[in-house]
């Protein structure tokens, strides 16, 4: 192959070497195909004693003077640096080099038996015999598109994955493919959190019908009861800030009324003596409203611990007595500084606000998923018989494991995906609703006995608004409860996944613990920054190459791959709804005359159920029988496909481009769309591989190199 040697090793430091180019061609033809020599993002092979090695070409300048104007010649000492991925030896790729390269070593264009020996290395791992597939198809590799790449299952969610890029990098629609590609598995569990609404279309039909195996929770059908809730967690809902002199005085009015409103409960679950604040089990919030109330106006009879009520058959009751009359009525108390009376010493006139805050939460509407679970249960048809008013306490305590359930899809008909909607939540709960559920899901999986754990992925989207790298002075229940799934989940079968086009304003230890990394474009130098030291030395190079990166391509970093992987991300079934909006053409051809005063009504109402409707109809889904022999351990790594023409492969741009080429198929709108006034309506378009049209001798490389390894 000395036709093919490009240059020589001039510099060897760590994990990457400089080469100086030699040839005086920077353009050579091999077997058909036209190269282009130092091209960033194009992969080398430096031979050594033992095998060869795998390198991926970072960057490429001149050394030395130019020749001066007018007409300078070509540069005439052009160099690369090489990043070092791995070693080839008997015809098997491994990551690592434990041979380096001495100086003046020969470096040769990398070839497509190269690729070959590098993703059939893989197959031996990804699709070992077992009863189940260990890896899921991706998308394609972007230097050389006829190889599909697969990541390893165990490897990517066991270990924690993040999805990083700019808005309309192709997050979204990378997320919906990694998703629907789990889906294929029929005890896969998900639990997505949408921040924006976007995802149900991906996983609904045309009418916004979840699929059979999805449930959809939004503001008007979760069911998150109060209960749940930790003590600093009620405490950052409720507690009225405004006046720091109160604030003591209803901490500790809070912390004992916990113990005593949650006594009922804990009595009839036999927990007398494990119950703390933060357990939980049921207690009246209307008690808890009534209680804050009397004790804002107690006064006690002067030299007693009785209540100084303002009607005499209660004051002549006995103080325990008394005592319940306070935590379960209103009870009236005389106003002003009447002769043998004693306000309370550490309430009187210090729970008003308390009892506001309290007051407020309860009469709006947004919180009635939190507050109001009898209410919020029944529009949840498989909650709606789980919570009644007429039920115990340790009966309303038992009800929640039916909110676990729902979560974890375990009710009547199985659920795999769970997409909790967090767009209609008021914002300032949404920090600690993502805080319990996470929390009750770990919770749940740590006291499972390990002979019935079953894994759950946490898909964190828009995952910069509720786990901030910098709190500023504001308590996170969130960022601390996706910590101790992101430090200690994979023990117990808890996985996360974050998604963030921000990952400079995320906590720096989530992102620390995600063993595989999806790195779309991004331009922010900040966040490139925080990218490179979330991952390992080897690859903070490439952190360079993305902002040119295309929409829907990204590199993938990880143990999940074999080594890092430039790939052109495969568009999802059906896309979520996360397009931006065209405004110039919508300023041109005027779009929909919308409905004002329905939006008025919708905005009076606090629902978004409509907002969320697509404008055409989805990508055809693929039928259950395909995807079940797609997820097949018998399917082969490779798949490859003869290539369109030259360079037509570039011609991929993303998931949706205004103009584009011939293998970009338009999802039309609906005909009663198109009668309704919709023919100016955003088209969706669905990327799909050119179909095949000639013979390739990969193919038979490939089964010859598999034939090898199994004799």
């Amino acid at each position: 192959m000395s036709d093919l040697i490009i240059g020589h090793v001039i510099r060897v430091h760590g994990d990457s070497v400089d080469v100086q180019i030699c040839c005086e061609e920077l353009d050579i033809e091999h077997s058909g195909k036209l190269h282009r020599v130092g091209r960033i993002g194009s992969y080398v092979v430096v031979p050594v004693t033992t095998g060869e090695i795998i390198g991926y070409v970072t960057s490429v300048e001149t050394r030395g003077e130019l020749e001066p104007r007018p007409n300078p010649g070509a540069p005439r000492r052009i160099m690369m640096t090489v990043q070092l991925l791995g070693m080839v030896r008997n015809g098997e790729f491994a990551r690592g080099v434990d041979e380096y390269p001495v100086l003046g070593d020969p470096v040769r264009l990398g070839l497509d038996d190269d690729f070959i020996s590098i993703f059939g290395a893989f197959v031996q791992t990804a699709f070992a015999e077992q009863e189940y597939p260990r890896s899921f198809s991706i998308g394609r590799f972007a230097i050389d598109p006829d190889y599909e790449v697969y990541c390893l299952g165990r490897e990517f969610f066991g270990k924690h994955v993040a999805v990083m890029g700019n808005s309309g990098s192709g997050k979204s629609c990378t997320t919906a493919k990694i998703v629907h590609e789990v889906l294929k598995l029929p005890h896969s569990q998900i639990v997505m959190f949408d921040m924006h609404g976007e995802y149900l279309s991906a996983f609904a039909d045309e009418n916004l019908n979840p699929d059979v195996n999805v449930t959809y929770l939004s503001d008007r059908n979760l069911v998150l009861p109060y209960w749940m809730l930790r003590y600093e967690e009620f405490e950052q809902v409720f507690l009225d800030a405004n006046n720091p002199a109160n604030i003591n005085a209803q901490r500790v009015f809070l912390r004992g009324a916990f113990e005593k409103l949650k006594r009922p409960a804990a009595e009839q679950l036999n927990l007398v003596y494990d119950c703390t604040i933060d357990t939980p089990v049921y207690y009246s919030l209307d008690q808890l409203r009534i209680y804050a109330e009397n004790m804002n106006n107690a006064r006690y009879v002067l030299g007693s611990q009785s209540y100084a009520f303002s009607r005499l058959p209660f004051r002549q009751m006995p103080p325990v007595e008394q005592e319940k009359l306070v935590q379960t009525r209103k009870m009236e108390f005389n106003q002003g500084n009447p002769e043998g009376e004693v306000a309370h010493a550490t309430f009187h006139s210090r729970l008003l606000g308390l009892v506001n805050q309290l007051e407020t939460r309860l009469n709006d509407r947004r919180y009635d998923f939190l507050l109001r679970p009898f209410a919020a249960a029944k529009r949840n048809p498989d909650l709606g018989s789980t919570f009644s008013e007429n039920m115990t306490p340790g009966q309303l305590s038992l009800a929640t494991s039916q909110v676990i359930r729902q979560l974890l899809g375990r009710l009547k008909t199985r659920k795999n995906l769970t997409i909790v909607d967090l767009s209609g939540l008021p914002f300032d709960v949404v920090d600690i609703t993502v805080a319990v559920l996470t929390r009750a899901l770990f919770e749940f999986n740590f006291w499972s006995p390990v002979e019935v754990r079953q894994p759950v992925l946490l898909v964190y989207e828009e995952a910069h608004n509720y786990l901030p790298r910098d709190p500023k002075g504001r308590k996170t229940f969130a960022r601390d409860a996706v910590e101790k799934v992101a430090k200690e989940g994979r023990k117990y079968g808890v996985s996360a996944m974050i998604v963030t086009q921000r990952p400079s304003e995320i906590s720096e230890t989530v992102l620390s613990q995600c063993n595989t990394m999806v790195l779309m474009r991004m331009n922010n130098p900040d966040d490139q920054d925080f990218a490179a030291r979330v991952v390992t030395d080897q690859f903070r190079t490439l952190i360079s190459l993305l902002p040119g990166l295309r929409p829907g391509e990204a590199f993938i970093l990880g143990d999940a791959v074999l080594m890092p992987m430039r790939t052109l991300v495969d568009p999802p079934p059906r896309m979520p709804r996360s397009a931006n909006m065209d405004f110039f053409r919508l300023w041109q051809t005027g779009g929909r005359e919308g409905d004002v005063e329905a939006v008025i009504d919708r905005w009076w109402r606090q629902t978004r159920s409509d907002t969320n409707a697509p404008k055409s109809a989805p990508a055809p889904q693929t039928p259950a029988s395909s995807a079940a022999s797609e997820g097949s351990g018998d399917k082969p790594l490779i798949k490859v496909t003869p290539r369109e023409d030259a360079g037509a492969a570039n011609e991929r741009q993303g998931f949706i481009r205004e103009d584009p080429p011939p293998t970009v198929e338009h999802c039309e709108a609906p005909a009663a769309a198109e009668e309704a006034g919709a023919g100016e309506a955003d088209q969706q378009v669905a990327i799909t591989h050119p179909a095949p049209n000639s013979a390739t001798g990969k193919l038979a490389a490939l089964a010859a190199l598999l034939s090898s390894k199994k004799q």
